[in-house]
Order: structure tokens, then sequence, then C-alpha cells
């Protein structure tokens, strides 16, 4: 832990690749803290800043998972308390909406990405200072090979063509709110189970935080 007291807080909000799940789950859960990308944002930012790692498997925009096994997975009934029980937050990091195109949850992707609007609203009316980056999730890639294996059942064809169109919407919402935005898919890229991110574009994915962050001195 970053001990440092005059260290700029960053929290970064999101699913299963924030939480750093494996690409294949059959060789282990989640990635070690150096690969995942919070941890690799933190090696790459110094003790000058302090990365929160909030990350859930299953987490959505603000949809609740019906399965009883799957509870808690709202992600803005619980963005109140975090944000709040992290204070002060420097920059916040949202990365969400993979979960939103699950089958179940027939949700469009203008629904979905209008949905983060709340997120900025939230930020903006308890702490107008905080800077806020909007991160755009890698899309899904249906013909992976072990993507039907695993997760078949919750995301259907419409489910892969959706998150392809999704970093459009999402990026329309920061213009319209002012706010920062990073397109992961431009620098990282979905493994073997097509869902979640490869070792390497975790560290892609840190060093484009990086460069947003240092470019404009947060």
């Amino acid at each position: 832990m970053n001990t440092n007291p005059q260290a700029k807080v960053i929290l970064c909000f999101g699913d299963s690749n924030t939480w750093g799940q494996n690409e294949d789950k059959g060789f282990g859960e989640r990635y070690p803290v150096n690969v995942r990308w919070t941890g690799r944002l933190q090696q790459l930012l110094g003790t000058d800043y302090y990365v929160i790692e909030e990350g859930l498997g299953g987490r959505t925009v603000d949809l609740d998972d019906p399965r009883p096994e799957k509870p808690g997975r709202n992600g803005f009934d619980y963005f109140l308390p975090c944000f709040i029980s992290h204070s002060r937050v420097d920059l916040a990091v949202i990365m969400l909406g993979t979960n939103d195109l699950k089958a179940q949850f027939s949700k469009s992707v203008l629904d979905i990405a209008n949905s983060l609007n709340k997120y900025i609203e939230t930020i903006r009316s308890l702490s107008p200072k905080t800077l806020i980056l909007l991160v755009s999730p890698v899309p899904l890639n249906t013909n992976a090979s072990k993507f039907k294996e695993y997760y078949g059942e919750l995301y259907n064809e419409e489910s892969g063509g959706n998150s392809i169109e999704l970093a459009k919407e999402i990026q329309k919402v920061a213009k319209d709110k002012e706010v920062l935005f990073l397109e992961a898919g431009v620098v990282a890229k979905v493994g073997l189970d097509g869902l979640h991110l490869d070792p390497q574009s975790h560290s892609f994915l840190a060093e484009a935080v990086n460069e947003i962050i240092k470019r404009d001195e947060y």
C-alpha cells in the first residue's frame, strides 16, 4: 500500500477486468497484482499516486443480477459508499458495460452508455474537483476458442456486435459531460475466453491510462 500522505488518489471502478480475471479460468481465477492493470498503473505512477482497485466480477453499470449466487453486482448501488469511503478522490476511472451486454438484460447500447451519466452526476455532486475518466470496455470476441464453453449461455451474437458499438456511445457521453475518455479496445484485447484481457493487454491498458494522467499532471 502507498503510504505517501500527499499522494493523489485514483479510484479504478470496474468489473472482472479491473478485478483481474484470468483469460482462461481453467488456469487460475485472478492475475497477480503486478500483472493486473491497476497494479501495473501503480508501478508506472510511483508513490506520488495511490491507485485503488475496486473491481468485481459480474458488476454491471446499474442492473441487478437475478442469479442468487451473484449478489451485489449493481455497480451504481455500491458506487456511492465506495466513493465516499475513499475520499478524497482526485481521479475516478470507470470501466463498465460488458456485463450489461448479457442476453438476459436486453439492454441497448445507448441505454448502457447513458447509464454512466449517473456516475458523473454523483461524483460532481459530492466532489466537483474530482476528475473523471470513462474507459469503454474492450469488445467481446465471440469467436475466441473458449468463449462458447465459458460464456455462450450468457452472451449471444447480438452481445458481440453491441460490444463493438459501445465505445462510440460511451465516447459521446464523455464528450457531452466534458470528461476524459479512453477506448480500451484500441490498446488492449481479450484473450482465450473472449471476455477477459490477456496479460499483455493489462500492461497496455495501464500504459494508456498512465499517459492520460501524466499528460495533464493529475
